[in-house]
């Protein structure tokens, strides 16, 4: 079987391999002058161009978007914990009543006293009513006698009691309790009188 000699154009013989490299080289060049390659790389390279930019900017977006989520989460938290529930007392049972609907009792004193910064409901900071913050503790804790005259009592627990006789006077705080006991019970003479 005999070769045929396959030439796709003069002088170049597709049979051997230095032919065909010479007929490819031949052709690029062909190509390459009758095409403005430069303008070819130019709009190839502006096209990569773009196309890197448009994933940095796709990025950048994505983190800026994640980083406002963020920032929207932290200004969250910061109204959260500027907002305050009120407490006020009750003047007549002694209950501390919440802004936010719930009641407590203690036994001595209010929620300051007692170590309560946030409200147990609503987890709010925690601030006493105006007018209860105005009152001012008692600094004189002396306590006038029983109704029999002992000198021997005292008040806590929400409780003024006389150790000696047993007689007592309860309240929701024991300063309500030591100023219920003082106003029943009539001061002691004094000796000197």
């Amino acid at each position: 079987m005999s070769r045929e000699n396959h030439s796709a154009e003069p002088g170049f013989d597709l049979n051997t391999p230095d032919g065909g490299r010479s007929y490819i080289a031949n052709l690029f060049k062909t190509v390459l002058k009758r095409h403005d390659y430069r303008q070819y790389i130019a709009e190839r390279l502006a096209g990569d161009f773009a196309c890197t930019l448009a994933q940095h900017f796709e990025r950048i977006t994505a983190e800026r978007d994640a980083l406002q989520l963020r920032l929207h989460a932290a200004d969250q938290l910061i109204d959260d914990f500027s907002k305050a529930c009120e407490w006020s007392q009750d003047d007549d049972s002694g209950i501390w009543n919440s802004a936010c609907g719930t009641t407590w009792s203690f036994h001595d004193d209010g929620p300051v006293e007692n170590g309560m910064n946030f409200c147990h409901c609503c987890g709010m900071r925690l601030v006493v009513d105006e007018a209860e913050a105005a009152a001012e503790p008692i600094d004189d804790w002396h306590m006038n006698p029983c109704k029999q005259g002992h000198r021997d009592v005292g008040a806590d627990g929400g409780v003024a009691h006389c150790y000696q006789c047993g007689e007592k006077i309860e309240a929701a705080t024991t300063q309500e309790a030591f100023e219920r006991w003082n106003s029943t019970h009539p001061a002691a003479e004094s000796a000197e009188s």
